[in-house]
């Protein structure tokens, strides 16, 4: 059984625990209490208290749980995505005037206008090389020599078979007379009696051989002369010579290099005719084919002068058909002044043919042209949708000719004022306000 404390009952001194004794017998002090203790406080106290407490835990609970939602609702409409303003839906770009052209690009090569490739027609050690590249040389000019040991004994033998094939006609032609006469005596004395029937045969058969050894003699004389002339004229291969006035593109033989003429013609030396007039041989698409024509002006670069622009004109469009991989392009020649020999053959080349040009006209951006608002039914006449404040409207134009980004619009038809924004397409943010549409 518990015994109730009085608030009024002082309360009993805590002792501390003995301690022993210290030399010198002394005894020491009793301490006084560490902590002072907490005044008990009443009942009735202590439940007000606690209510009051869990009064005030229940209405904090119910104050955040009021302002859970009111937080969620102010955020919402803080982090909402607010509606995008009309215009910042569509990209524009305004009506210009200027200068539209029309050009047909392509790739070629430089080439010289006149190329030609000397080649031998005979086999052998080349004694002498006398030229070398870029060497300016005259027709006429010797470029290289052949031995000429072995083909100069092969003329040796062909004009001493010659000779001998003379000598057999002249040896057949005096058995001829000698065969003749027999056979005139050989008649007479037959009329006479003098011969028989058998010895008259004889006389006219030889007579009539001599005539036909003779022919035989002839034609080896013939065929004999035939192969002297071969043996000259592949004597006379032995020197090659320039064929026309130019420059010597390319060598392909060194001095005492042995040059087989079997199969086909080696070449040995290539020779362009004037390097101040060139050409550019560009392969055009065969849907851009049927816009050329002779006298068109161009404009090409080359890699070895990215900043330079060469001019050309059109001389030749060519209608043999080049295919490579289904792809059907067709030859054509722009003619090039190279007076400063900037230009080498074989470069490659980027054409701009110019196909048609308008200057200061009206110009509105191709994909204007091409541009349909979501929701709007696609029109076949051609027109732009220009953006007047909060909304857009269609005008219809005439387009004339295209530079790949910019059309001209024809005269005769309604046409936006320079400066009028049209619209290209849609920005991301308006795809997301038309759900994505393109």
């Amino acid at each position: 059984m518990s015994t109730a404390v009085t608030p009024d009952a002082p309360a009993a001194p805590v002792e501390s625990p003995a301690e022993p004794v210290r030399e010198g017998g002394a005894i020491p002090a009793v301490m006084t209490p560490l902590i002072s203790p907490r005044p008990a406080l009443p009942l009735a106290e202590l439940i007000a208290r606690e209510s009051a407490q869990r009064r005030h835990r229940r209405m904090w609970r119910w104050i955040a749980i009021a302002t859970i939602p009111v937080l969620a609702i102010a955020t919402y409409l803080v982090l909402r995505p607010r509606p995008v303003p009309f215009a910042q839906r569509f990209r524009v770009q305004p009506v210009t005037v200027g200068d539209v052209v029309q050009e047909v690009t392509a790739t070629g090569n430089v080439e010289a206008i006149t190329t030609v490739q000397v080649g031998a027609e005979i086999s052998g050690r080349l004694a002498v090389v006398a030229v070398d590249y870029n060497d300016r040389v005259r027709a006429g000019q010797v470029l290289a020599e052949f031995d000429r040991t072995l083909l100069a004994a092969q003329r040796a033998q062909t004009a001493a078979a010659v000779a001998a094939a003379a000598a057999a006609l002249e040896q057949a032609r005096t058995a001829q007379q000698k065969a003749q006469i027999d056979s005139s005596r050989a008649l007479r004395l037959w009329a006479d009696g003098g011969v028989t029937d058998a010895d008259r045969d004889a006389a006219v058969s030889t007579a009539r051989l001599a005539d036909q050894a003779v022919s035989a003699a002839r034609a080896q004389l013939t065929a004999a002369r035939a192969a002297d002339d071969v043996a000259r004229t592949n004597l006379g291969h032995t020197v090659i010579r320039a064929p026309i006035d130019g420059v010597i593109i390319t060598r392909n033989v060194d001095s005492g290099q042995t040059v087989a003429s079997v199969l086909q013609t080696p070449v040995l030396f290539t020779l362009a005719a004037d390097l101040r007039k060139m050409q550019v041989v560009a392969a055009v698409d065969e849907a851009d084919v049927g816009r050329l024509t002779n006298g068109q002006a161009a404009t090409f670069t080359v890699n070895a002068y990215p900043d330079r622009v060469f001019n050309g004109v059109v001389t030749q469009v060519r209608n043999s058909p080049v295919i490579v991989q289904d792809v059907v392009t067709y030859g054509t020649v722009i003619a090039v002044d190279n007076t400063d020999f900037a230009l080498k053959p074989g470069m490659t080349a980027s054409v701009r043919i110019r196909i048609a040009a308008v200057q200061n006209a009206l110009r509105v951006p191709n994909a204007g042209l091409a541009f349909t608002p979501p929701g709007h039914p696609a029109s076949t006449a051609p027109g732009v949708w220009v953006l007047q404040g909060d909304s857009l409207h269609r005008v219809e134009v005439r387009a004339g000719i295209s530079d790949g980004e910019l059309t001209a619009l024809a005269a005769g038809g309604r046409a936006p004022a320079p400066g009028t924004p049209i619209v290209t397409g849609l920005t991301p943010q308006g795809r997301a306000a038309f759900g994505n549409a393109h």
